[in-house]
């Protein structure tokens, strides 16, 4: 009587190419979720050691430069990296899905600042940015909660000059300043209107 080896997991079949994965799902039975809150608070403290923020790499080879002088002459700033400050108006899409210097509304973000001292947006300096990739990262945050008049410190490199115009990937942006709250400001020109009189 010949006696027949029994396997313990059936095999593939053999439309599959596949390696059979039986075993990894019994490896994945025998991890058990932790049955204590001791173990629970220790997985917990793991998973935020390992989210912790990327730590940021200097940029190097930055030109200080105004928005306005980056505009004037976009050539000369073409490949070079520059760090400049203005205050935020809103986003846009007008530095996107553009083919002579492409960035995809699908990847990035793009936003608008403001002319010094005037309301009137800078909209010939095309601003892109790559969308975070996570919402809980702490740049979504600081990102959605942009209001106008914010004064931002934005530092990029002009990758183009299409159209005669600086199209600048934004490496990264700070928010230096709040905008001035609206109420006070209405409550402190209705004082100086009432003193006036």
């Amino acid at each position: 009587m010949c006696s027949r080896l029994v396997q313990p997991w059936p095999n593939p079949s053999p439309r599959s190419n596949q390696p059979n994965q039986q075993p990894a799902l019994r490896a994945s039975l025998l991890t058990s979720p932790p049955t204590t809150k001791k173990e629970a608070e220790e997985k917990a403290s793991a998973d935020k050691k390992e989210s912790k923020p990327a730590v940021e790499l200097p940029i190097e080879n930055v030109v200080g430069v105004q928005a306005e002088d980056l505009v004037r002459a976009p050539s000369d700033y073409l490949g070079k990296n520059i760090r400049f400050t203005a205050p935020f108006f809103s986003f846009s899409n007008v530095a996107l899905d553009y083919k002579p210097a492409l960035r995809q509304s699908k990847t990035h973000f793009s936003f608008l600042v403001l002319r010094p001292n005037s309301h009137v947006p800078l909209s010939e300096l095309k601003l892109a940015m790559p969308i975070p990739k996570d919402e809980k990262d702490p740049m979504s945050k600081v990102i959605a909660g942009f209001k106008e008049k914010d004064e931002l410190e934005i530092t990029g490199k002009v990758f183009a000059v299409a159209l005669d115009e600086p199209w600048v990937d934004v490496l990264r942006i700070k928010k230096i300043k709040s905008a001035p709250d609206d109420k006070a400001e209405k409550e402190k020109t209705e004082k100086e209107k009432s003193e006036s009189k």
